[in-house]
């Protein structure tokens, strides 16, 4: 339900309360002796002066008893308007100028109750603002794989047993409906046995955990990332970024945590994410259309969105939820006419920024957030505006038949409801087998990895040793860049060192990463 206004009474500034002293009299009334009654009943006053002067008029005659009563309503007059002022300088609501958080590094976990997300904004939108000198980095540890993975991901009340064989077989193997996505795999209790039956291996998920401890050293003491690595990297690792976009470097980082199970809530790197979920929160940008992550591009704002969305969908904290909301009302917003996206909102779409927004909306349909079907609806008509070969490939604004834009088309058809038999998604994975995992262009594979492996099949079997394999032995292992990667190609030139490292993350994570779009356990959640 879209709203009128962000904005409230608590965010706007302080205003005292004028409270002026009524006007002075010409004359003021005496001040009467307060040992004595301020007013003896009229009837006893009267009675005994009579009694003393019979006939004679008394001093307390009806004329003086007409000022006595003036002076009385002029006193209770006064009295009533000076308590009314009080009254209303105590109960008046107070005002509270938008607040700017700001997250610093600590052991304490950072309290996040009294914050309310839909309010927060930023005094500064540059993301190159001066920063306190940054913090040494702690060299990258590597964890114990022959324990389960410590996570966070919510539980589900009923489930199967996921150390059952017959459940792993039915989940693994292929059905037709399109039904699954969900978050469920990334539970500690999951992770590993998914990761095995998927195809992982145990240096697959020593490379994620050396990733993650390269991602969470390069963590600012604000809780952000960026793109240049300026701050705890001091230099010290090759092929920085370009970009200046803060929330989308937070947002991109943040993801592979999430994937892996890691929230705000438990795991060893709790403190990490929920200073980075804080740090967004702090960043966004209240405006009537919605929360505005952007920072100059809607690249930035569909990767922060998906990370807002899918922490509250994994966590059910009620923090992140009106955040989350906002900024998918803000998605909503910058669609253009005809159901893309691109950089700027309104402008006519384009498959690759397209593709964080879509994603962002089947996680915002995870969590139960308001994502209106007509939306989606007009994202399906412009995928139809820019498909080739019937839908089995898709170009960059127009019919074409590019790598990623094809990966990209052919993921949110799996997620709009296409039928593992549609002839058309049988063609397209077949394009992508026949391509096969790119050794630069991460982006292509990030998103051709989920539909072979949503697909599954012989294409599976064959692109996913030749993608974990390459991925693992590319992974640098000396120095500061110990658990990194970096690829020179159009978007690792820009995204540099962190983009990679996010973008093979989550390849590795894609066993567990979103449950299995077609296994007969798959989670219906729609889109």
């Amino acid at each position: 339900m879209p709203y009128d206004t962000i904005e409230t009474d608590r965010d706007l500034p302080s205003q005292a309360v004028s409270c002026e002293a009524p006007p002075r009299f010409e004359s003021e009334p005496p001040i009467p002796d307060l040992s004595d009654p301020i007013a003896p009943p009229i009837e006893w006053a009267i009675g005994e002066l009579d009694a003393e002067s019979g006939s004679r008029s008394a001093p307390w005659s009806i004329a003086g008893l007409r000022g006595t009563t003036g002076f009385l309503i002029s006193l209770i007059a006064h009295a009533g308007l000076v308590l009314l002022l009080a009254f209303l300088a105590v109960s008046a609501p107070r005002r509270r100028a938008a607040m700017v958080i700001t997250a610093v590094r600590s052991d304490a976990p950072a309290s996040l109750d009294a914050v309310p997300l839909s309010g927060l904004k930023t005094t500064d939108p540059s993301p190159f603002a001066p920063e306190p000198d940054p913090a040494p980095m702690v060299a990258p540890g590597v964890p114990d794989l022959d324990r389960p993975a410590e996570g966070g991901a919510a539980r589900s009340a009923a489930r199967p047993d996921p150390a059952s064989r017959a459940f792993l077989d039915r989940m693994m193997g292929p059905s037709h409906a399109a039904v699954g996505g969900g978050f469920e795999g990334r539970d500690p209790e999951w992770r590993g046995r998914l990761a095995t039956a998927g195809g992982g291996s145990a240096d697959s998920e020593l490379a994620v955990e050396t990733g993650l401890a390269w991602l969470a050293a390069h963590q600012r003491p604000d809780g952000g990332w960026r793109f240049d690595l300026d701050g705890p990297c001091r230099g010290q690792c090759r092929h920085p970024g370009t970009v200046g976009c803060t929330t989308g470097a937070t947002g991109l980082a943040l993801l592979p945590f999430l994937g892996a199970g890691y929230t705000h809530q438990s795991g060893k790197y709790r403190d990490v994410v929920d200073k980075g979920l804080y740090y967004l929160t702090s960043r966004m940008l209240v405006t009537p259309h919605g929360g505005d992550l952007q920072e100059g591009t809607m690249y930035a704002h569909g990767i922060a969105t998906l990370t807002l969305c899918e922490a509250y969908a994994m966590t059910g904290d009620e923090r992140w939820r009106p955040a989350a909301q906002d900024a998918v009302r803000f998605i909503c917003h910058a669609q253009h006419e005809r159901g893309g996206w691109r950089y700027v909102p309104g402008q006519p779409g384009d498959t690759t920024v397209f593709g964080w927004q879509i994603m962002a909306l089947k996680s915002a349909r995870l969590a139960r957030l308001d994502v209106p079907s007509v939306i989606v609806s007009n994202a399906m008509d412009y995928l139809d505006s820019v498909q080739s070969q019937g839908g089995a490939a898709y170009g960059y604004q127009k019919p074409g038949n590019e790598p990623a834009p094809t990966s990209i088309g052919l993921l949110a058809r799996m997620y709009h409801g296409w039928k593992r038999d549609d002839p058309r998604l049988a063609r397209g994975v077949s394009i992508l087998e026949t391509l096969g995992p790119s050794r630069h262009d991460v982006y292509f594979d990030y998103y051709a990895t989920q539909v072979l492996h949503h697909y599954g099949g012989e294409g599976w079997l064959k692109w996913n040793p030749r993608m974990r394999d390459y991925l693992i032995a590319t992974q640098d292992q000396e120095g500061h860049e110990r658990g990194s990667w970096h690829f020179l190609d159009k978007h690792g030139s820009v995204g540099g060192r962190l983009y990679s490292t996010a973008m093979c993350v989550m390849i590795l994570e894609v066993y567990y990463r979103h449950m299995p779009m077609y296994g007969d356990d798959a989670i219906d959640v729609g889109f």
